[in-house]
């Protein structure tokens, strides 16, 4: 029996450059600080507590209230403390911490109303304050992380960091005086979650000298801004939004035929995600229907393990791959990188871009090749990356089904072919009657190919009229109604390729911060110095009867007495590969020309 083969090869590749020509590596502590403050809410808040001071033989010698008032968010970070009749306004400017106290003359090293605790102890401070130095790793309550030490402005002291590696949760904090002997200890005691936001329900501070201890409950929090309901995130509805208007704006700049992967761009694109903030990400989440850094990444994880798994049914081949190249010696965030490596299933491999650009290209390309059995030579051309390159993340999408009913090559014929400007050219025509999926519309008519399996087929959408192509919207896919009925359909052999350069699309899609120096992408590094310096996809995709084995039990519906339906691809159409359960526009394509 033949067999006939789709084959599908896709490949995005994202290249992301340094910001400055002088570019320096970051100090490795610093990095670790920025992570973590990416990690603080960007919505203001409002926290309420009570601090307690009670002394060496328990006693209670202080009860005050506690206000604090928090907006990491803002273009300019603020925190409000407010204890007893005391407050404290920090505002952060390019990293620099500004204190304004309501009793003049008071500094952040001073204590707290005689409780033992001073300003700095209290505040998140620490997290802006330059020169840290990392100093050791540990564990603290049973969790790996990174210690790192702060020097205090102002003074001789020292505070000493606790940060949990994966999610730059602060768990210790210690004030060490100039010979490094512990003044103060601060430990997180419980925490709990409160308004769908973990919070440390009580910190528990140790003075030393006194032997008193200080804790501060956290009894209230509420949002300045009330958080919207979460809607669940869907990422094949993301990924069939981002194809739809991929292909709006892909086949409005060029002729002709044209192929792509959404899902294979809309993965790699997740991926990037991961690493942006601020406006970049909103811009970013908007353009491609993300469902913010939470929600996306678990789900596209999900996405991609049903992907794999319909391959070890043993039916069809499809395979999904992640790697990143980093520049050797760069400093990424470990949280970035694990996240890559737990939803995205990323191999990582260190190349050296800054001395040999040329050499870690041929790397990647040869990547490429081995994850496409060889379909896609040299992707990336030379001169794309260079010194400055910092991390180039790919996905590749490879795909090979069967038919579940197939042609049979002794029923391809010649025949005419009637192009959008009227000409007509001869293309070999497969053809088959057999019992298939047929929806009809006033602009099209839509017909279901399944492969072998159920899991995914191939959607046509054939114009009526053979000079223009249906305008697509995902609502008018998403509603096809289905008979199934004997039909005799007809369709060409078909190979495309095609290559795109991403970059102005994306940018006037909605994401130019994406593309500027004025990128935060500090979820990475910790730095706002990298930006996307160039998006590359490349799709390839064969129609024929080639192959061995194919389905001998495929089923071919008993013939009516009278002619079925005809569905004849013989003039432009439009066509779709979907897994069916989700949904999942997996690649789309515009067959202008037939190319055998």
């Amino acid at each position: 029996m033949e067999e006939i083969a789709l084959k599908k090869i896709l490949l995005s590749v994202f290249i992301f450059s340094c910001v400055f020509l002088g570019y320096s590596e970051p100090i490795p502590a610093d990095s670790i600080l920025a992570f973590v403050r990416t990690k603080l809410p960007n919505d203001p808040l409002k926290l309420t507590g009570t601090l307690k001071v009670r002394t060496k033989k328990g006693f209670t010698k202080t009860s005050l209230p506690v206000e604090m008032e928090l907006d990491w968010g803002a273009a300019e970070p603020t925190a409000a403390y407010r204890i007893g009749d005391q407050t404290l306004d920090i505002t952060w400017n390019n990293d620099l911490p500004s204190y304004v106290f309501s009793k003049g003359g008071t500094l952040p090293t001073d204590d707290i109303l005689g409780t033992g605790l001073n300003w700095a102890d209290l505040s998140f401070s620490m997290l802006w304050w330059p020169n840290a130095k990392l100093i050791d790793e540990e564990k603290k309550i049973n969790r790996d992380c990174y210690v790192i030490d702060v020097p205090v402005p102002d003074s001789k002291n020292t505070m000493r960091l606790w940060i949990e590696k994966k999610m730059g949760m602060l768990l210790e904090t210690q004030t060490l005086d100039a010979q490094k002997k512990e003044i103060r200890r601060m430990k997180i005691k419980s925490i709990k979650k409160m308004d769908g936001m973990w919070v440390a329900k009580d910190l528990e501070i140790r003075n030393k000298a006194s032997g008193n201890k200080t804790t501060l409950q956290t009894t209230d929090l509420q949002w300045k801004n009330p958080k919207p309901t979460p809607v669940a995130f869907d990422p094949a509805d993301s990924v069939n939004q981002l194809a739809i208007d991929l292909y709006k704006k892909l086949t409005a700049e060029k002729e002709g035929n044209l192929f792509l992967s959404p899902y294979s761009i809309s993965s790699a694109l997740a991926m990037t995600y991961g690493g942006a903030n601020g406006e970049t990400a909103e811009q970013m989440g908007n353009t491609l229907y993300f469902g913010g850094q939470g929600t996306t990444h678990p789900a596209f994880s999900y996405l991609r393990t049903k992907l794999n798994g319909i391959q070890k049914k043993g039916h069809i081949q499809l395979s999904v791959a992640n790697k990143l190249w980093p520049q050797k010696g760069y400093k990424f965030l470990p949280d970035y990188i694990a996240m890559t490596k737990e939803f995205y299933g990323s191999e990582i491999e260190n190349v050296p871009f800054t001395s040999d650009p040329e050499a870690a290209r041929l790397r990647i390309n040869t990547w490429v090749e081995d994850q496409t059995n060889d379909r896609i030579k040299d992707l990336i051309p030379e001169k794309v990356l260079g010194p400055l390159t910092r991390l180039v993340l790919a996905n590749a999408i490879y795909f090979k089904g069967n038919w579940a009913s197939p042609f049979k090559t002794e029923h391809t014929r010649p025949a005419p072919f009637k192009q959008a400007d009227g000409t007509t050219i001869e293309v070999p025509m497969m053809s088959q009657t057999a019992d298939f999926r047929i929806a009809h519309t006033k602009e099209f008519r839509a017909l279901e190919l399944p492969y072998e399996g159920g899991d995914i087929s191939m959607l046509i959408l054939l114009p009526n009229a053979s000079d223009k192509l249906p305008a697509l919207h995902l609502e008018m896919i998403d509603g096809l109604a289905f008979n199934e009925m004997e039909v005799m359909m007809q369709l060409p052999k078909f190979k495309l390729e095609s290559t795109f350069m991403l970059d102005d699309t994306l940018t006037a899609m909605g994401m130019p911060l994406a593309f500027s120096r004025q990128a935060d992408f500090s979820g990475m590094d910790g730095t706002r110095d990298l930006y996307i310096g160039a998006v590359i996809h490349k799709a390839f995709v064969e129609v024929n009867e080639e192959g061995t084995e194919a389905a001998a039990a495929t089923a071919v519906g008993m013939r009516a007495t009278s002619m079925p339906p005809q569905f004849i691809a013989n003039h432009p159409f439009i066509f779709l590969i979907r897994e069916n359960s989700t949904g999942t526009i997996l690649f789309i394509g515009r067959v202008m020309t037939p190319s055998a």
